[in-house]
């Protein structure tokens, strides 16, 4: 009886170590396709920063399993929205830079809150500047259903949502100012 109850104690530890068993999982956004656009009239360079480009969000969830970690390539996304919205968006040229950075980036209640600042500069002149909040939907079903199984893609699709609609924001107001930017600078 003895050897019988030690053994039960015995999985019963192992079990729950094996629950608390901390795993990496590298996020990476699937490829994003570029998004075509007619050119605005305006030759320009852009950038994105280096401290965004290299930005990685650790998230982690109790529902998802406490102790896994979930790394998200915020920055290497930012750069893959950066040449899929705007690669085609200016005409080739360095007249002016459009500058991306990233102001924040936040996950709460399985929503991506991404906030980045689009600069769009010409010689010493600062033609656009404005943080662009956006947020992805949540999943929080997906992952109490899924669990860690469904965390990655959760992740992955709110933060596709919330940087897709940044760029969708900025491309829209460039848009609409271009006229005034295609005009010389004194």
């Amino acid at each position: 009886m003895r050897r019988r109850r030690s053994c039960r104690v015995r999985r019963v530890v192992l079990a729950a170590l094996a629950l608390l068993a901390a795993c990496h999982r590298r996020v990476a956004l699937d490829p994003i396709a570029s998004v075509p656009t007619a050119p605005l009239p305006l030759a320009a360079t852009v950038r994105v920063s280096e401290r965004t480009a290299s930005y990685v969000y650790a998230a982690n969830s109790f529902m998802a399993g406490g102790a896994n970690q979930w790394d998200i390539e915020v920055g290497q996304a930012i750069t893959q929205y950066a040449d899929a919205y705007l690669a085609h968006a200016f005409e080739p040229g360095s007249d002016a830079s459009v500058d991306i950075d990233l102001a924040d980036f936040d996950i709460h209640d399985f929503e991506a809150h991404a906030a980045i600042l689009f600069a769009v500069h010409r010689r010493d002149a600062e033609l656009l500047r404005k943080t662009y909040e956006c947020k992805g939907e949540g999943y929080a079903a997906r992952v109490v259903w899924g669990g860690a199984f469904a965390m990655k893609s959760s992740m992955r699709q709110t933060t596709d949502e919330a940087l897709r609609s940044c760029f969708a924001q900025f491309l829209a107001d460039a848009r609409a100012q271009a006229p005034a930017w295609a005009a010389p600078a004194r």
